[in-house]
């Protein structure tokens, strides 16, 4: 893992520490390097507000930075041809009935870690020492190709009901099991999915549709209710036969020609 770290990331946490504060290495490069899959994204954490973030990227990137995101803590910068964002540690939840998520700063890097979707998201590397820092097993879930929530699945997809869906989109693009007590909290919750953008289902639901298994999530997110609320048409075509073909089952059949 060590020589595995990008050096424009070993470079950007020395201008952290160099101005007192740490930074983690977070999100979907921190997954993908355990499991030896590419990944071109460099997100990190920090308990530096967003201000100080801004300060320190301005020099580091000699002033080609985005603040569009600051709002939420985010700050984005470029240094010769690698972008990075980074985001100040937060929690995020949607209150009822609102599209929005509320957006609080933590702290402690477990309370950021704990608010993210999945065990095998929730996975740090301290920089510049380059420590794994895995609080809620996301490591043995990768190994053991596990989907679980760092919380509760009811604390997790009440924050953010779009998870359900996203649950379905890991299990597809990297061909894991969702656990039980997630799918159990999906058939609950699968209603609040009401509340979030078209946009965001949408983008969800692509990334799901290229994945290494896409059938078996679609079939999961139709028996647990899910595909209910974005995607109404697939539940139907269990009831159907081809007119032709009569021995065939529609909804099976799509699903084939889908894989």
């Amino acid at each position: 893992m060590p020589a595995a770290i990008p050096p424009v990331a070993l470079d950007l946490a020395g201008a952290f520490k160099s101005a007192g504060w740490p930074l983690y290495l977070v999100g979907g490069w921190v997954r993908d390097a355990l499991i030896g899959r590419p990944s071109p994204d460099l997100d990190f954490t920090t308990p530096a507000p967003p201000t100080e973030t801004q300060k320190i990227l301005t020099a580091w990137a000699k002033g080609n930075i985005w603040t569009t995101g600051i709002e939420f803590g985010t700050v984005a910068a470029q240094k010769h041809s690698v972008r990075v964002e980074v985001t100040t540690f937060r929690t995020e939840r949607y209150e009822e009935g609102s599209r929005n998520p509320t957006v609080a700063f933590a702290t402690e890097l477990d309370t950021d870690l704990s608010r993210r979707d999945f065990t095998i998201n929730a996975l740090a590397i301290a920089l510049p020492d380059v420590e794994l820092i895995d609080p809620f097993g996301g490591l043995g879930d990768l190994a053991q190709r596990r989907i679980r929530t760092p919380l509760s699945p009811e604390i997790s997809f009440g924050d953010d009901p779009l998870r359900m869906l996203r649950a379905l989109r890991f299990a597809s693009s990297f061909d894991f099991l969702v656990q039980p007590e997630v799918l159990d909290a999906i058939r609950a919750l699968h209603g609040r999915l009401s509340i979030v953008s078209a946009e965001r289902i949408r983008d969800e639901f692509n990334k799901l549709l290229v994945g290494q298994a896409p059938s078996a999530a679609l079939r999961l997110a139709t028996e647990v209710g899910l595909a209910d609320e974005f995607l109404p048409e697939l539940g139907l075509m269990r009831l159907e036969q081809d007119p032709i073909h009569r021995h065939k089952d529609v909804f099976a059949h799509t699903l084939a020609v889908l894989d």
